[in-house]
């Protein structure tokens, strides 16, 4: 199945085939042998490729994958094969203005809140900072727009998934 992955402002094209002999991954042109396995029901995942390891959380937001892998935050749009006809059939994306809901993609402490209420954000701007696992995360807003609900405060413990800031 091939795919298109959006992510640090670039499109990656990965080709993903499921064989007897195990799962095939190209990206950027190379072929790599795979396996993915989620860690119990958590949004942790172990992925083995080309024979490193590597251990991530993910979670869908907007749209988007939130990922947060050696404790970098990175967002990542993926479309399918059938989602790229229908996109291309359908027209460029309105990006419209801002609007979206800041989660906490892990379970951690609220160490840093960077906007208030009525503060207008840019696309990519930091607004709030977990600690988690003795790793400090700066959780960034993609599209943008104007703070209108903050839902944390400095200290405060979060569980994964809980709304920290909406923005309009």
């Amino acid at each position: 199945m091939k795919y298109v992955v959006h992510i640090m402002g670039e499109d990656v094209e990965l080709d993903i085939e499921r064989g007897s002999g195990g799962t095939m991954v190209t990206l950027g042109g190379r072929t790599e042998l795979a396996d993915l396995v989620r860690v119990g029901s958590s949004p942790v995942y172990s992925l083995t490729l080309g024979g490193r390891s590597y251990e991530f959380s993910a979670h869908r937001r907007n749209g988007k994958y939130e990922i947060v892998l050696d404790g970098e935050p990175y967002s990542a749009g993926v479309m399918d094969e059938r989602a790229i006809l229908i996109a291309a059939a359908s027209g460029p994306e309105s990006e419209g203005e801002g609007g979206e809901t800041v989660i906490a993609p892990m379970p951690g402490i609220v160490i840093g809140v960077a906007v208030e209420v009525g503060a207008q954000v840019a696309p990519g701007q930091g607004v709030v900072t977990l600690e988690a696992m003795k790793m400090e995360n700066e959780l960034r807003s993609e599209r943008g727009g104007v703070v209108r609900e903050i839902h944390v405060t400095i200290g405060q413990g979060v569980a994964q998934g809980e709304t920290l800031i909406v923005l309009e």
